[in-house]
């Protein structure tokens, strides 16, 4: 390439380079756009060679060429650089005359160009870049005409502008409003060489109009056209007094003679219909005569801006929908420019942040300057890493400094936008405020953290947990590392893995889901456990999130089903027919229910010493024994850490036994019973087991006692039988020892009936089944009522004052009144002289029931003995029947006691001792 010439080689070369790299235009493919504006300024100045050239510091490259061959040639060959050194349209009419082309190869040698007209290529800062010229092979002593100049010169505009729309296009490729725009202004500016052009004769009031310019008004190519009949005609109402008024100010000699004016044509008829925006301009050409001057004509041209009075239209709705949109918004819309670093704000940045414009510094290091200072660092190599081409979108969370010094949590997110080469050009953003969202987030966090059931938010398509409350932690008996991240499906057994999927599948389909339902979890520790979840999934943008509400409802199962298992107790002791089916429905309910393989009930000897649990031998547990002889109820979570329990724990090891829960069977007192649940492992007793344990004791007592109960009013239908048959027997021998020494058959009659009143009552008393406390010697005085015949001494009653229980009175007055119908049958009673003595008396010894090794505490004792004298020799008797029965067992086992007969020859006693406090009960 050769070396410029002296008038190019100028300061204002860089800056020429500088635009030429800006637009980046140097070595690109043709385009349409520049190939029409060399076509055009060929056909207006009728030239057969057009070029469009870009000059760098060697050479001059041809963007468009027509006529001419080569793509570039060198500075030293080049017509233009002159045309840049004049900054204005450079018509050279013969290039072979004048001295600064003469010697131009073009122009001494083929193709031996005459003719050169080029008119600058100006860039918007004033800097010359190139040219569009015309050429000739021909010299023009004429030059061009005006109109050519001027289309020339506006050909040169409007390849200029091509090119600033081309790099606007390049920078601004996302803002596809700016680029209709441009496109239509360049559409226009190439469209310019073809404007209308007007000529108004005001001498002979002629007006003329070319084609371009009867098209616009609608006018055919052979119809007249005058100033009023057709120009005004075919205005649009509404501009026709404004455009005439521009006329005839630009006629007025003395004005500046110009003509400006925009408005619409319509068609003839007048019917509104427009045809067209038209942009007119001319000149008011004066003839002088003097120092008169006087209009002689108007000239100019007409262009054709409907295309860009529609665009501006949509332009001036588009911006103010943007202006409405960020006004609406919250959001602080920043456009920076990276470039000039100068950062625009819309009016969010006041209204959210408190920043007044005119406070604001327009540049990207003011912006960074209020980021928190935490957090400048990170957002500022974010940023810049985004920049630098890692991407084209930026996003951050930080806090930025409000007006008032306050801090502001914000969501900042921007595009980038590059040129073809990849440089970034500006970036496009918006600051969301996030403080208020961030505050409630934070307390629905609190609120989380602290809430009483456990939450846990799941991606429903891999079933991981995202996040997890303190309390689900707790429930699942884990640390928050073992459920966030980790698959939900581990937290559920294998028994419930068919409805866990099948749930898992619907969730993953994307399926809105709102259930509450009851599952099984598996904790940590392997214990099973039942909960409420109420799941809830919803769909957040693209994305579906799912959250999981879980209560631990194991107490309330286990409650529900301990109340359905006492229901199902209670009907199955009401039609139990004895003891040991009463044990084994107990022993059913409580295992099944409590989840243990052994668990049930065991009666209990008085005064035993061992005792059977399950299915093992009777073994010696003194401790456990001794504690529920006081009434204690057993819930012991380990056997082998409770010290009070420690001479037993040998005993439990060899059973297997690690925890037990029992409810003693008390029954006056004493221990008859238990019911019992055991583990071969520590376990922690719940208070609702315990109570579960406690009801099924009451219920197993009650269901005892009225099996004893039934037991106890059978025997007493068998009493009245016996009783029945021993009736007419009594009053035989009560009538027999009335009348047997009777003088006086009224006072015999009298007594009669006294004594056979005496028997009813006691006969009352054995039907009836119950009494009232009474004294001791009333109610032996009583069942012996109907024996006394008034001998003297022939009953005989010695003893303490005593208070007697209902039962044992009746009791008692049985037993006496058997053995007062055996004596009247066969001993003192059955003839005279006999005599009856009853005694008793309190002594406090160690009791020790008969039968049994287990001595008892000091307490008070009643000895009670019945002795007959006087009576026939007595024979131990060959057989016993009820009523001996009824004396050996009746009272002794109501009240706890011990009865023994001694048959003498001279008389039968009877024996009986018993703890008072049997004497004393209510019950």
């Amino acid at each position: 390439m050769s070396r410029p010439p002296d008038d190019l080689a100028s300061p204002g070369e860089a800056e020429r380079l500088a635009a030429l790299a800006r637009y980046g235009i140097l070595d690109t493919p043709a385009e349409d756009a520049f190939d029409d504006a060399v076509a055009l300024a060929a056909q207006l100045c009728a030239a057969p060679i057009a070029l469009i050239g870009l000059l760098t510091s060697d050479r001059q490259w041809f963007k468009a060429r027509l006529g001419f061959a080569p793509a570039e040639i060198g500075l030293d060959r080049s017509l233009c650089v002159h045309t840049l050194a004049e900054r204005d349209l450079l018509i050279i009419a013969d290039l072979a005359a004048d001295p600064r082309t003469r010697a131009n190869p073009l122009v001494a040698h083929e193709p031996r160009m005459r003719f050169y007209a080029g008119a600058p290529l100006v860039t918007p800062e004033d800097v010359a870049i190139g040219t569009l010229c015309v050429v000739d092979t021909e010299p023009r002593p004429g030059g061009l005409s005006a109109a050519q100049a001027a289309g020339l010169r506006a050909l040169a505009r409007t390849a200029m502008t091509q090119l600033e729309l081309r790099r606007s296009i390049a920078v601004r490729k996302t803002e596809t409003a700016i680029l209709a725009d441009r496109e239509l202004h360049l559409r226009l500016a190439v469209e310019a060489a073809g404007a209308g052009i007007f000529d108004y004769d005001l001498v002979t009031g002629t007006l003329t109009w070319d084609g371009r310019t009867r098209a616009l008004f609608g006018v055919g190519p052979d119809e007249g056209v005058s100033y009023a009949g057709t120009f005004l005609a075919r205005l649009h109402p509404e501009d026709r007094a404004r455009t005439d008024a521009a006329v005839q100010a630009a006629l007025d000699p003395a004005g500046p003679g110009l003509f400006d004016a925009t408005y619409r044509t319509v068609v003839g008829d007048d019917d509104g219909t427009v045809i067209a925006w038209v942009a007119a301009r001319g000149t008011l050409v004066l003839e002088r005569d003097g120092a008169i001057r006087r209009a002689h004509r108007l000239v100019g041209t007409v262009r054709d801006v409907t295309a860009e009075r529609t665009a501006q239209a949509a332009m001036a709705a588009t911006e103010e929908r943007y202006r409405l949109v960020t006004r609406a918004t919250n959001d602080a819309i920043w456009d920076w420019d990276l470039a000039a670093d100068h950062v625009l704000w819309n009016e969010a940045l006041q209204a959210a942040y408190g920043w007044a414009p005119e406070a604001v510094e327009p540049t990207g290091r003011w912006w960074l300057d209020h980021v928190h200072p935490e957090d400048r660092a990170g957002v500022e190599a974010d940023i810049r890493r985004v920049i630098a081409g890692e991407g084209q979108e930026w996003r951050h969370e930080y806090r930025f400094r409000r007006a008032d010094g306050s801090y502001a949590d914000v969501l900042d997110r921007g595009s980038v936008v590059r040129g073809p080469d990849g440089t970034p050009l500006r970036m496009i953003g918006a600051m969301l405020d996030l403080t208020e969202r961030n505050r409630v987030a934070a307390q629905l966090r609190a609120v989380v953290e602290g809430a009483n059931i456990g939450i846990v938010q799941i991606d429903p398509r891999t079933m991981v947990a995202l996040e997890a409350n303190p309390k689900l932690c707790a429930i699942w008996g884990a640390e928050e590392s073992d459920i966030v991240g980790q698959s939900m499906v581990k937290w559920t057994p294998e028994a419930d893995a068919a409805e866990r999927d099948h749930l898992h599948r619907r969730l993953a389909a994307g399926e809105i889901v709102r259930e509450t339902l009851e599952k099984r979890f598996r904790r940590k520790d392997g214990r099973l456990i039942w909960c409420r979840v109420n799941l809830v999934s919803q769909v957040r943008g693209e994305a579906i999130q799912a959250t999981a509400m879980i209560e631990d409802i194991t107490a309330e199962k286990a409650a529900e089903a301990r109340q359905t298992a006492l229901i199902e107790l209670g009907d199955g002791l009401r039609d139990a027919a004895g003891p040991a089916e009463i044990h084994r429905i107990a022993a059913g309910i409580l295992g099944r229910t409590l989840a243990l393989a052994e668990a049930g009930c065991t009666a209990i000897e008085a005064g035993a010493d061992a005792l059977t649990i399950g299915r093992a031998e009777s073994a010696p547990f003194p401790a456990t024994l001794a504690r529920l002889r006081r009434g204690e109820i057993l819930a012991v979570p380990d056997l082998a850490g409770d010290p009070g329990l420690a001479p037993d724990a040998a005993g439990y090891a060899a059973i297997g036994v690690r925890a037990l829960l029992g409810v003693p069977l008390m029954r006056r007192g004493d221990l008859v019973g238990l019911v019992y649940a055991r583990a071969p492992e520590p376990r922690p007793w719940e208070p609702g087991e315990v109570d579960f344990v406690r009801e099924v004791a009451g219920r197993v007592s009650v269901a005892l006692a009225r099996i004893q109960a039934e037991e106890q009013q059978r025997f007493l239908n068998r009493e009245l039988s016996h009783r029945l048959k021993n009736t007419l027997t009594m009053a035989q021998a009560i009538a027999s020892q009335t009348l047997r020494n009777v003088s006086d058959i009224a006072v015999a009659k009298e007594a009669l009936v006294a004594r056979l009143v005496a028997l009813g009552k006691a006969h009352d008393i054995l039907l009836s089944g119950e009494g009232e406390g009474a004294a001791l010697e009333a109610v032996i005085a009583g069942a012996l009522a109907i024996h006394d015949d008034g001998e003297p001494g022939r009953i005989h009653l010695s003893g303490p004052a005593l208070e007697v229980g209902p039962k044992a009175a009746l009791s008692l007055a049985l037993m006496i009144h058997e053995l007062a119908t055996n004596a009247a049958k066969y001993g003192a009673f059955s003839v005279p002289g006999g005599r009856v003595g009853v005694d008793w008396a309190v002594s406090h010894v160690r009791w020790r029931e008969e039968g049994r090794d287990e001595v008892r505490e000091v307490e008070p004792v009643v000895t009670l003995t019945w002795a007959e004298s006087g009576g026939p020799p007595v024979a131990a008797p060959t057989r016993k029947g009820f009523g001996s029965r009824l004396i050996e067992r009746g009272f002794s086992g109501a009240v706890g006691g011990e009865t023994r007969m001694i048959y003498a020859r001279e008389g039968v006693t009877c024996r009986i001792r018993a703890p008072l406090k049997g004497l004393l009960e209510k019950e």
